[in-house]
């Protein structure tokens, strides 16, 4: 019979195979409470994206969560959940990460005690973010039926609240558990941590956009699109092609802006730290390539298709970046190549 632990770690693999890679290669005393953490919060944002319940349920489901993080009771169910047949829109793979919630909240009980406050305060935060993202996208009632955030400074609270919290949890992580990592400037590589996160939380954004806007939501703030004289509507209109790549193109460059921290991140781990160092040059380098991808699309947001890096080329990152791991210039000339690249496809 498969123990807890063992199960857990197959469910992962199957939740997320790309961030799984990242948490495979690290080692083995940061991989658990990163896991867990993950774990948790995918379900929690399970929860959140489910489809045919209401936001009330939600928020009453997401309060169970942050129940069981703060107490020793593990005993949670989701009735609310199946009272409004949402394991009947979940898939079997939602369905299971939901029923392992219980399980998940013992596993992360069982951690050391400063593992656990770690776990329990990211997660709690990320919670916050998809409380944040209920409040706003519950119910669009504009027009156009598609509701945005209003201003920078709300998109850059939710980006950190769903993102930006997790580099200063990994770093603390990561770097408490190294010995030769000790006298490293935590507090600054957090900082900059907070920057990564925001950066590939952007990805996301501007790779789902379109789906999101059929959805009736938009995470790109009002100010952005009336800086280009762009209505919700417009977004989805072929007439405003020119100024909805415009857009794309702004936002790329912010995003660009944001992967300067994550490039100094990885070039503050000593070379020498391969593991570590991995971990987080893949997720660059994935996000850099998907942005890339995304640059190099005739039509954004009318179009059905997701932008994304192909297995092969996943692959290939990988293998390359054994061998340019532990050299400064190699990975600043590739980060630069594919910089370049996004910019040259966006003026096209």
């Amino acid at each position: 019979m498969l123990t807890s632990e063992v199960k857990l770690d197959q469910l992962l693999k199957s939740t997320s195979r790309a961030f799984y890679l990242s948490l495979r290669i690290l080692p083995k005393q940061v991989r658990k409470p990163i896991s867990l953490a993950y774990l948790m919060a995918r379900a929690a944002d399970t929860i959140t994206d489910t489809p045919n319940i209401s936001a009330l349920v939600k928020i009453k489901s997401l309060d169970a969560i942050k129940l069981g993080l703060s107490n020793d009771k593990t005993d949670l169910n989701f009735t609310s959940l199946s009272e409004n047949n949402a394991s009947q829109t979940l898939t079997e793979l939602e369905n299971q990460l939901v029923k392992a919630i219980p399980t998940i909240l013992t596993c992360i009980q069982s951690l050391n005690s400063t593992d656990y406050i770690q776990v329990k305060n990211v997660v709690l935060t990320l919670i916050q973010g998809m409380e944040m993202d209920l409040r706003y996208f519950s119910d669009p009632i504009n027009k156009s039926g598609i509701l945005s955030l209003t201003n920078s400074d709300e998109l850059d609270q939710y980006t950190y609240l769903v993102a930006g919290c997790v580099g200063p949890f990994w770093t603390e992580l990561s770097f408490a558990n190294e010995s030769k990592l000790k006298n490293t400037d935590v507090s600054f590589m957090s900082s900059l941590g907070i920057d990564f996160g925001k950066a590939l939380q952007m990805t996301n954004i501007l790779r789902d956009c379109p789906s999101d806007i059929r959805l009736g939501k938009c995470y790109i703030p009002d100010e952005d699109l009336n800086e280009l004289k762009l209505s919700h509507s417009d977004l989805l209109n072929p007439i405003h092609t020119k100024a909805v790549k415009q857009l794309l193109a702004n936002q790329i460059d912010k995003t660009l802006n944001l992967y300067q921290s994550a490039e100094r991140y990885v070039l503050s781990i000593p070379a020498t730290k391969m593991r570590l160092r991995l971990a987080v040059l893949w997720p660059l380098l994935l996000g850099l390539g998907t942005l890339n991808a995304l640059a190099l699309k005739e039509t954004w947001i009318q179009s059905d298709s997701v932008a994304k890096v192909s297995r092969f080329w996943v692959y290939k990152m990988m293998l390359k970046s054994l061998f340019f791991v532990t050299s400064d210039y190699l990975i600043k000339y590739w980060i630069e190549q594919l910089r370049d690249s996004i910019t040259q496809h966006l003026k096209t």
